[in-house]
């Protein structure tokens, strides 16, 4: 089982991250929390605790994490140090910038997936 942490989820991949995901089996959705800016670090430890809790509860074969910084470095590193293999997606960004009639530059990025890549410790 391969457990999407992310704002992503699985309804709306594309084929070929889909068929990338067959890897590990069955995908299930745990979304990636809303960060609170103001919230200390104890409060981020906490956090971690209870996503890593209810992640291994469903004793994934990997998990894909991706969001906010801080958090996610936090809980990239819980799974690491309990043993579980950890990914995140990559993709390449096609970003195109558009001029719109009102003088105003419009940014549309389109990403191609193609493939995940394990996260490891230096």
């Amino acid at each position: 089982m391969l457990i999407n942490c992310t704002n992503h989820p699985y309804e709306i991949w594309n084929e070929a991250q889909r068929k990338a995901s067959t890897a590990y089996g069955e995908v299930l959705d745990i979304p990636f929390p809303q960060i609170d800016p103001k919230w200390t670090i104890q409060d981020l430890r906490k956090l971690t605790e209870e996503y890593s809790a209810k992640i291994q509860a469903h004793a994934p074969d990997c998990v894909m994490v991706a969001g906010e910084f801080t958090f996610a470095f936090m809980l990239v590193d819980k799974l690491l140090s309990d043993g579980i293999k950890v990914v995140c997606s990559c993709s390449r960004r096609m970003t195109v910038e558009v001029k719109k009639d009102d003088g105003t530059n419009e940014k549309q990025s389109v990403f191609l997936f193609e493939g995940f890549r394990e996260y490891t410790r230096y």
